[in-house]
């Protein structure tokens, strides 16, 4: 019974139990005893009253008479008669066993009433009750009566009933008990068997269902399935630990494991077997106690590893053996998403590299043939070139007014020819430093902001590939087209561009384009590359356009930008053979790209600064310029206020300056908390009543703020204690994440305040959690102009509701008017031109804009399914041609529908055959039209497909 406390304690509190209903039974048997004495005393005084005052005459032997009475006969009493002539009688009597009264005792009571001179009072005590009565005839009594004596008869079943009870209760419950216990003996009998002997397959406990309890059989079973699972569980873990030793001990390769801080805590046989580590079990090493890096940034790798975040592969020494061995880490993270420890794979390359040493010997034998064969190049491109910028001298002087206008056309072609002829061979033969005459180039009008869009485009995919920001800004009081050489800026500018991306691994790279005075450019820092071409003359065009390359990179030591300069600036004297040597690892293409700059009649800057990255400038006159709006002011704009939270400063700066030029009233903030969530509360209130405001919101700021929640200070549920907030101060980094997340919170619980979230991600990568949050979604870089579109359509019905109540307090009609206006506002329905040829592409969209719908083009099905996914709301209806390239239009209207999109299709083909029109209707598609497109044929087919919003 000892080790069963609970049952022990149970069988006390039961008795105890038992004992307190016993005490209770016996104490109220005995105390109405005691009450029935007492008011069996009482009973007889009020009878004795009674007797006395109901006679006219009292004399002693009426009393007599009245106490031979059988009332009085088991009762003690002591009466004192006194008469009105003071004649005294006493009458006694007591009961067998209980003592004589030995006095006479006179009662003083005072009475509790009197009427007409008579009265009786009593007192009532513990032994007896003593009374007075007085009669109106002047006859006294004085009564005491004893109380009947307190006697128990243990005879009577009264008395030794319960007590038989409750010792029946007793045993029961003891035997009870002993019964659990024999329960509970069994049970843990069996949990010990359990423990003790591992079972293969599932038993049931031995329980007699009629002798044991539900709940011994239930936790029986219990038990046992547990048991069985951890058997299971066990042997899978025991299954899999032997399966990882076998793997990882008898690996043919060399293996590590290396904890946070670089210490390495597990190593197989193989490692030890090549690097003898037996007695390093108890030591602390870290990796480069055995390996050194092929290079400075490798080493500084290895020696600080715990700022990796991603998975390299290094080139390594051995510090034992002098291999080269190709080394494999890759970072183990927490849940939190902090780095735990790191595996390392080594692989022995050194025969490979042997080979490739031998092969690059080679191919320094075959290199320095191909530097003959490059110079007898130069020879002959020189002996061809001469015959060509001969004809092209011939050619310009002619003056085309003199000529017909066939005689005109054939000149143009010749010298376009000629020039044409005369860039293939500087591209083929790769001369890229060519010192021609700025005839040479092909000098046109260039629309620098489509040019410098579609660069964007090119290299967009890679520089998301690694997870950079691509940031764009044209700015609004730039020209849009200048003369200059397309060709030829367009390589400058993807050169700038790739080789910021390839020396950047955090932030962004941004391409602004702006203009500048002439003023400005003589107050640059002579520090661009190139500086010493005493034979360029800068140009006097009043303004210039600059192309600013800005990246997020270590940046350039001034050493090795005085390095770059000089070997850019002497490879320009080299000749072409030599210039590869010379060029810096720092600058792919640099000297070409500082060899076109010049020849366009510019140069390029450069400014870096160590831990801020570095900007590239192009700077190019602007000759013959033409301003056309890339950016169109409406009224409309000025009843928006745009509140905007961005992830980088640029974008904020970009930004502010297009909303001024734009006239939009603007609240930008790079970081927000409660105190700002709060004063911007307090200015919408001002503002609600003129202004439609709008939210912008970068989700590389929101991502990184709950990224930085993500911390084990954190509860489960993403928020902080009471007692940690506490603790916090309010300059600790998570207490200040924690106050952004609460303020964006609450931006985003703003019901009435139209969202847009913009993000490099692409749409179907965002949570939709978070996406059904907003009402509108664009990608980086942002585009101005569908922002502009988003701005105009999400507050189109707030604006609605401004004009109208300010043409109600103003009791205007020029105010309905506008608001009529605004109602008819509603962006025309947007087309998908999905088409591979450019030439097809104008024609199309240029019938649509006459048609008065807007257009978006894809070049294939696959371009096509994106774009759709990007703008489903806005995209109306589809122009599919059946014949492209990656993936036809038929291909591409089976995937629509099969993801369940009915948006309408109206197929294009240049065959008009039954058999063309019964394939596409069998995939999908809605109408069918023939190339060319007939302008009347296609507004049927748009009103009658597309539905009016």
């Amino acid at each position: 019974m000892q080790q069963f406390q609970s049952l022990q304690r149970l069988l006390t509190f039961y008795a105890m139990t038992l004992l307190v209903m016993l005490g209770l039974y016996y104490f109220n048997m005995f105390y109405g005893i005691k009450k029935h004495g007492e008011q069996h005393s009482v009973d007889t005084f009020y009878l004795l009253q009674h007797k006395v005052t109901s006679g006219d005459e009292l004399l002693n032997r009426d009393i007599k008479e009245i106490l031979d009475n059988p009332a009085f006969k088991d009762t003690s009493y002591q009466l004192i008669f006194i008469t009105p002539s003071g004649q005294t009688y006493i009458h006694r009597h007591a009961r067998p066993g209980e003592p004589a009264f030995a006095t006479v005792t006179f009662p003083t009571i005072t009475p509790s009433s009197a009427n007409s001179g008579s009265y009786s009072a009593h007192t009532l005590n513990n032994n007896n009750v003593t009374g007075t009565i007085k009669l109106k005839s002047g006859h006294q009594i004085y009564l005491i009566l004893r109380h009947e004596p307190f006697a128990i008869d243990w005879i009577s079943y009264h008395y030794w009933l319960p007590l038989m009870i409750a010792i029946i209760f007793l045993i029961t419950a003891l035997l009870y008990i002993l019964s659990r216990q024999n329960s509970w003996n069994q049970l843990l009998a069996y949990s010990d068997n359990l423990s003790g002997h591992a079972k293969d397959a599932y038993t049931p406990p031995p329980f007699s269902p009629k002798k044991s309890a539900t709940e011994f059989l239930r936790l029986g079973h219990a038990l046992s399935r547990v048991s069985y699972q951890l058997h299971s569980d066990y042997h899978r873990i025991r299954t899999l630990t032997h399966r990882l030793e076998r793997l990882v001990e008898q690996a043919p390769l060399p293996m590590l494991m290396i904890m946070r801080h670089g210490q390495i805590s597990f190593f197989n046989q193989r490692f030890e077997q090549l690097f003898d580590s037996s007695s390093q079990q108890d030591e602390s090493y870290e990796l480069t106690d055995f390996f050194a890096g092929k290079d400075e940034f490798t080493q500084l790798l290895l020696q600080t590893l715990s700022n990796l975040r991603i998975t390299r592969t290094l080139t390594v020494y051995s510090l034992e053996n002098q291999q080269i061995y190709q080394l494999h880490i890759t970072p183990w993270f927490g849940e939190h998403g902090q780095v735990h420890n790191f595996t390392v794979i080594l692989n022995n390359i050194n025969e490979f590299t042997t080979q490739i040493a031998q092969l690059q010997q080679q191919n320094q034998k075959l290199q320095q043939k191909l530097d003959e064969l490059a110079t007898l190049r130069s020879l002959v491109g020189y002996q061809l070139r001469v015959p060509l910028e001969t004809m092209i001298d011939t050619l310009e002087p002619i003056n085309p007014k003199t000529l017909s206008y066939k005689q005109h056309d054939i000149l143009k072609t010749l010298i376009k020819s000629s020039q044409s002829m005369l860039t293939t061979l500087n591209d083929t033969l790769d001369i890229g430093e060519v010192e021609v005459r700025k005839a040479r180039l092909s000098s046109e009008p260039v629309d620098i902001y489509k040019l410098s869009r579609g660069v964007n485009d090119l290299i967009l995919d890679d520089i998301r590939q690694q997870g950079l920001e691509l940031i764009y800004f044209f700015a609004p009081d730039c020209p849009r087209c200048i003369d200059t050489d397309a060709v030829r800026l367009r390589q400058i500018l993807l050169n700038l561009l790739n080789n910021a991306s390839k020396f950047t691994i955090l932030g962004y790279i941004a391409l602004t384009i702006d203009r500048v005075t002439h003023e400005q450019i003589t107050q640059i820092n002579s520090d661009y590359l190139l500086p010493t071409n005493k034979n360029m003359r800068v140009s006097q065009s009043s303004h210039w356009v600059r192309f600013s390359i800005k990246d997020t990179g270590g940046g350039i030591a001034i050493d090795k930008q005085n390095q770059l300069r000089t070997d850019v600036h002497q490879s320009n004297r080299q000749t072409h053979s030599k210039m590869a040597q010379n060029i810096d690892a720092t600058g792919i293409g640099l000297n070409n790209a500082n060899s076109f700059a010049q020849l366009l009649g510019g140069f390029i800057e450069l400014q870096s600064t160590i831990g801020n990255g570095s900007t590239f400038n192009l700077y190019l006159p602007c000759r013959h310029p033409n301003y056309q709006p890339v950016y169109h002011r409406s009224q409309h704009l000025t009843h928006i206020h745009l509140i905007a939270v961005v992830n980088q400063a640029l974008v904020a700066k970009h930004l502010q300056h297009l909303c001024e030029y734009l006239s939009i009233s603007t609240t930008i903030y790079t970081s927000v908390d409660l105190a700002t969530v709060q004063q911007l509360a307090s200015q919408l209130v001002q503002v609600e009543q003129t202004l439609a405001p709008v939210l912008l919101l970068d989700y590389e700021y929101y991502d990184a703020v709950t990224f930085a929640l993500s911390s084990p200070l954190l509860s489960k549920n993403g928020d902080l204690s009471h007692s940690e907030m506490k603790e916090l101060k309010p300059e600790n980094q998570v207490f200040t994440n924690h106050e952004r997340q609460q303020a964006l919170d609450k931006l985003l619980a703003h019901s009435s305040l139209p969202k847009i979230l913009f993000s490099i991600k692409p749409e179907r990568r965002i949570p939709s959690v978070l996406l059904d949050k907003y009402d509108g979604f664009l990608t980086k870089p942002l585009d101005a102009n569908l922002l502009l579109s988003e701005l105009l359509r999400l507050t189109l019905p707030a604006r609605k509701k401004l004009i109208q109540t300010a043409s109600f307090r103003n009791n205007g009609r020029h105010l309905a008017k506008e608001a009529n206006k605004l109602a008819s506002e509603a962006p025309s329905p947007l087309v998908l031109v999905v088409e591979d040829s450019p030439t097809n592409q104008k024609i199309t969209c240029k019938i649509l804009s006459k048609l008065g719908y807007r257009s978006v083009i894809a070049e294939d099905g696959h371009q096509a399914l994106d774009k759709l996914q990007e703008q489903r709301q806005d995209i109306s209806l589809i122009l599919m041609d059946c014949r492209m390239p990656v993936m036809d239009g038929l291909q591409a209207t089976q995937a629509i529908r099969a993801q369940g999109d009915a948006i309408p299709i109206v197929a294009l083909t240049a065959n008009n055959t039954s058999e063309d029109r019964e394939a596409c209707m069998l995939v999908g598609m809605d109408e069918f039209l023939s190339k060319p497109i007939n302008k009347e044929a296609l507004e049927a087919v748009l009103q009658r497909l597309i539905k009016p919003s």
